[in-house]
């Protein structure tokens, strides 16, 4: 059994780490400051001196969209599989590039190893999509689980207010967000003309009161505020639905829970880190979306964990 590191504290990291300890994997939990290994991603030294070659390191350190490799790049030089939760475009793409280092050291990264990549790549390989050529990913989160600093810049960073469209199963509106997606997909099916994620903030006038504060240079104030009101006003049931259309077909997988949707963010990566932590043979390099877990097993383990899923 290798060693799994769990980098961040945070909501997603204590999620990820409990579900760990649920299958049998014992996780050594790293960050700044708590957890029993103190661990700094945009510090080098700090990376190098916390890790060991061979570990299984699972990243939820977020905002990725303010990250840079530095963990990534020292993954490789230790000979340690990453496995991150990242949903930023350019992060993602920052990631990509480091694909021949990757494989000449043997080592596999699973970035975005989350809903919006590694789900919906499910979703499409489950559809028996052979060439997609429209992608749409609409989330509605439980707001007031997973609202907190992070998040909420994250989205800050990433939303587009001028454009919004109706989901295709709920009387909800999302906006558009930029997210890693739309580099990751098509790498999967170059057919893909377009990949488009959609966010409602699923808390009551979230998405107008946002947009006025944006609009008002508020982001600051906003980063602070968000995340109290999304604890105390936030829905606790979300859902996260793929809609795929190919050749005059179009198909909608729908996950939903009333309470603990975000397991379907998180359960990717703990299965991807279990896989690895036993001896899982991935080849080397940045692992396609379409190949980071098992389709089957992903929404088997889901539904387990209490997620209702339609197609």
């Amino acid at each position: 059994m290798r060693r799994v590191v769990v980098i961040g504290a945070g909501f997603f990291g204590r999620v990820i780490a409990r579900r760990l300890v649920d299958v049998g994997i014992a996780p050594v939990v790293a960050s700044r400051a708590r957890g029993e290994l103190r661990l700094d991603v945009a510090d080098a030294r700090s990376i190098i001196a916390a890790l060991l070659p061979g570990d299984v390191i699972v990243d939820t350190a977020g905002p990725f969209q303010q990250r840079s490799t530095a963990l990534v790049d020292a993954a490789i030089e230790l000979g340690c599989d990453v496995v991150d939760l990242s949903d930023a475009l350019a992060y993602a793409r920052a990631v990509l590039a480091l694909h021949e280092r990757a494989v000449v050291k043997g080592v596999r990264i699973f970035t975005s190893c989350s809903a919006i990549a590694t789900v919906a790549a499910s979703a499409i390989r489950m559809g028996g999509h052979a060439a997609p050529q429209t992608c749409d990913l609409f989330l509605a989160p439980a707001s007031a689980d997973t609202g907190n600093p992070a998040t909420v810049r994250a989205f800050l960073s990433s939303v587009d207010w001028s454009r919004s469209r109706e989901f295709p199963a709920d009387r909800r509106r999302g906006y558009r967000v930029e997210s890693a997606a739309a580099a990751l997909l098509p790498r999967s099916w170059p057919s893909l003309r377009w990949v488009d994620f959609w966010v409602d903030p699923n808390a009551p006038f979230a998405a107008r009161s946002i947009a006025l504060a944006s609009r008002l240079g508020l982001t600051s104030a906003l980063s602070a505020v968000a995340p109290v009101s999304a604890r105390i006003l936030g829905r606790r049931e979300g859902s996260f639905s793929v809609a795929v259309s190919e050749a005059g077909r179009y198909s909608l997988t729908r996950l939903s829970a009333p309470r603990g949707s975000y397991l379907i963010a998180a359960e990717p990566a703990v299965l991807a880190a279990e896989t690895l932590a036993r001896g899982g043979n991935t080849p080397p390099g940045v692992v396609p979306a379409d190949g980071q877990v098992d389709p089957e097993a992903l929404f088997a383990r889901l539904r387990g964990l209490g997620v209702d899923m339609r197609t």
